[in-house]
């Protein structure tokens, strides 16, 4: 009997992250979603047990110690971790760089960059051990398309894609395949009427994207 597949996704209890959380539960496997807000953190998971088998964590990405430690009992009651979705991340203040918060950069580049670093390489080692494993890192058009008065939101997307292309050449070798998906306008949480009016009119369909239309892309890359 094939053992189900373990995903781990980070930004679990909302957005993209939720809807791939709800994919993954329909294919069968077993889920953890992470977040640092306990009440939607749970709240998520109710939800989600319709679904299927699936436990909230607290985490913050920004703690290489927490990230290590909820990776860690993912192992210790599973045995196995297949896939990581590294969908936590916030958006910088929008604002001219003249007046911009170096703290507000430096907490997104903290987040979006460094906690997906966290979260690879506490994951890393067990998938090599292995030898197989997803990771779908969730970058943004940003990383590849400059806009003004949001350095730090295009600086940490950019980041995000050089970490997978350099990653996904390091891992390989291990089995391990690592890879960015990089939407445009998403309607989450992160997204106010008037960001959503700018997304709307460069999308050819003439609307943002939902959360589950990027969920499906993550699934389709885990099941190459």
């Amino acid at each position: 009997m094939m053992e189900k597949k373990v995903v781990i996704i980070t930004g679990g209890s909302a957005g993209i992250g939720y809807a791939a959380a709800k994919l993954f539960l329909e294919k069968d496997c077993r889920v953890v979603i992470l977040s640092t807000n306990e009440e939607k953190g749970l709240r998520a998971q109710e939800r989600l047990s319709e679904f299927g088998e699936v436990t909230w964590k607290h985490c913050c990405v920004q703690d290489y110690e927490e990230c290590r430690k909820v990776v860690d009992e993912t192992m210790d009651t599973y045995g196995r971790i297949d896939v990581l979705v590294n969908n936590a991340g916030v958006v910088s203040r929008r604002e001219s760089f003249f007046k911009a918060d170096m703290e507000d950069i430096r907490r997104t580049m903290d987040i979006n960059v460094m906690g997906t670093i966290h979260m690879i390489h506490a994951v890393s080692k067990y998938m090599a051990d292995q030898q197989k494993g997803t990771i779908v890192n969730i970058g943004s058009i940003c990383g590849t398309m400059a806009n003004s008065e949001s350095v730090g939101y295009h600086a940490s997307k950019g980041a995000v894609e050089m970490v997978t292309k350099s990653l996904a050449r390091e891992l390989s070798g291990y089995g391990i395949r690592v890879v960015c998906v990089s939407p445009g306008w998403v309607r989450t949480e992160m997204i106010d009427d008037t960001v959503a009016k700018i997304g709307a009119s460069l999308h050819m369909k003439g609307r943002i994207v939902e959360p589950e239309e990027i969920a499906g892309v993550v699934l389709s890359d885990d099941s190459r």
